[in-house]
């Protein structure tokens, strides 16, 4: 999806939170060869301002820099999943 959006104008940026390990959440980048950007909230300051108690937790923000939608937990049915975050992406890029 990124690749399919950012030119669109779309940011990803993903966060590893401090309960993930710095070499784990370095090898799932590698391995999933990542193409934006992956920072580390060591302390976990980042997840606190978020309220992030578990993850994944996905969250849409708008041009506006507010939070427009927050996704939280792993898909069990992707295709829907996928349909559901194409819908929020192009609203927030109408918007």
């Amino acid at each position: 999806m990124y690749e399919r959006y950012r030119d669109k104008g779309l940011a990803f940026l993903s966060i590893n939170v401090s309960w993930d390990t710095e070499s784990g959440a370095r090898r799932f980048v590698e391995q999933y060869r990542l193409p934006f950007p992956v920072g580390r909230d060591a302390d976990g300051r980042i997840a606190g301002l978020y309220a992030v108690e578990a993850t994944p937790a996905t969250f849409f923000i708008g041009k506006d820099g507010r939070i427009a939608s927050r996704v939280d937990g792993a898909p069990e049915d992707t295709a829907a999943v996928r349909a559901g975050l194409e819908q929020r992406i192009e609203k927030l890029l109408a918007g």
